[in-house]
C-alpha cells in the first residue's frame, strides 16, 4: 500500500512540474503564433538558451540559482527587442507569412543548435545546477525536493499572472482583440504592429522562462532543446492556436500523460507518450479543443 502511494505521489507531482514547465512554453509559443501567425520552430532553442545561461551564470560565476534565472528572464527582453527589430518585422507583410517564418525560424534553430553543440557541447554532455532551495518537503511518505516545490509554485504564479494580464489589463486585452480579429482590432484603434512587437517579446519572455524553471528542477541536456519545440507545438495544436487556456490544460495532460508512462515503460517512451495522447485528441476534435 505504501508503495503505490508513493508510486501515486511520484506520478502526481512529477507531472504538475512538467506539466507547468509545458503549459508556460507553449502558452508562450502560443502567444506569438495567435498574434502573429508566426510558428517559431526555434522555441526549443530559446528554451535551452535560457537554461544554458542560467548554468552559465551559477557555475562560472557563482551566482544563486534564483538570481541567475531573474537576470537571464530579465535579459529576454533585449535579446527579443533586437531580434524583433532586426528580423522578425521584416515579413509582417509578407503574403503566407506563416510559412516564410517558420522557415526563417527553423534556420535559426540549426543556427542557435550549431553554436550550443561547438560550445556547451564540447565542455559537457550534462547540466546540472545546485538547489536552488536545499532539503525537502515531506509528502505523506513521499519525500518532495523543496527546490521543486519552489519550481511548481513560480511556474504556476507565472500562469495565473499571464492569464490575469490577458484578461484584465489594457494591452492584454489588445493582444486579444488581436488574436481574435486584427483587422476589427486596427478598426478600434489597436496599434496592430505595436502588438506584434509586444506578442513577440512576452512570448520570448515566457519561453526563457520556462526553460529556466527546468534548468532548476531537472538535468538536462542538448537534446532537451529538440523535445521542447515538439512538445510545444503539439500542446499549441491540440488546445487551438491562440489559445493560452488550451496551452495550459494540454501543457499539464501532456505533462501527466508523460509523468504516468515513466512509471511503466522507459524514459524515451515517456518522453513522447504525449504524442500518442495528441493524435488521440485530434481524432476527436481536429481542429483543437480551445480554438480560438
Amino acid at each position: 500500500m505504501d508503495a503505490l502511494l508513493l508510486i501515486g505521489l511520484s506520478v502526481v507531482t512529477t507531472g504538475l512540474i512538467t506539466g507547468a514547465i509545458f503549459a508556460l512554453v507553449a502558452a508562450g509559443v502560443t502567444i506569438v503564433y495567435g498574434a502573429i501567425w508566426l510558428p517559431n520552430a526555434a522555441n526549443g532553442q530559446f528554451f535551452m538558451l535560457g537554461g544554458l545561461l542560467v548554468w552559465s551564470l551559477v557555475t562560472g560565476w557563482g551566482m544563486s540559482p534564483l538570481l541567475a534565472a531573474a537576470l537571464v528572464v530579465a535579459a529576454s527582453v533585449p535579446f527579443a527587442l533586437v531580434l524583433e527589430k532586426g528580423l522578425i518585422r521584416y515579413f509582417y507583410d509578407v503574403p503566407d507569412r506563416n510559412i516564410v517564418y517558420l522557415v526563417v525560424t527553423l534556420g535559426l534553430a540549426q543556427i542557435f543548435a550549431g553554436i550550443f553543440s561547438s560550445t556547451y557541447g564540447r565542455w559537457t554532455d550534462n547540466y546540472s545546477l545546485p538547489a536552488a532551495w536545499p532539503g525537502i518537503v515531506m509528502i505523506g511518505p513521499f519525500p518532495f525536493p523543496k527546490t521543486r516545490l519552489l519550481v511548481l509554485s513560480i511556474a504556476l504564479g507565472l500562469l495565473a499572472g499571464l492569464f490575469v494580464f490577458l484578461r484584465l489589463h489594457r494591452v492584454g486585452r489588445a493582444l486579444r482583440a488581436v488574436f481574435q480579429n486584427r483587422e476589427a482590432a486596427a478598426l478600434r484603434g489597436v496599434n496592430v504592429r505595436g502588438i506584434y512587437r509586444f506578442a513577440f517579446v512576452l512570448g520570448t519572455l515566457v519561453v526563457f522562462a520556462g526553460g529556466t524553471l527546468f534548468a532548476m528542477a531537472y538535468s538536462f541536456d542538448l537534446t532537451a532543446a529538440w523535445s521542447m519545440a515538439i512538445v510545444a507545438f503539439a500542446i499549441m495544436i491540440v488546445g487551438g492556436p491562440g489559445s493560452v487556456l488550451g496551452s495550459v490544460v494540454i501543457g499539464l495532460v501532456f505533462g501527466f500523460t508523460q509523468a504516468i508512462v515513466s512509471v511503466f515503460a522507459n524514459p524515451t517512451i515517456a518522453t513522447f507518450s504525449y504524442l500518442v495522447a495528441m493524435l488521440v485528441i485530434l481524432l476527436v476534435k481536429p481542429s483543437g479543443l480551445f480554438t480560438r
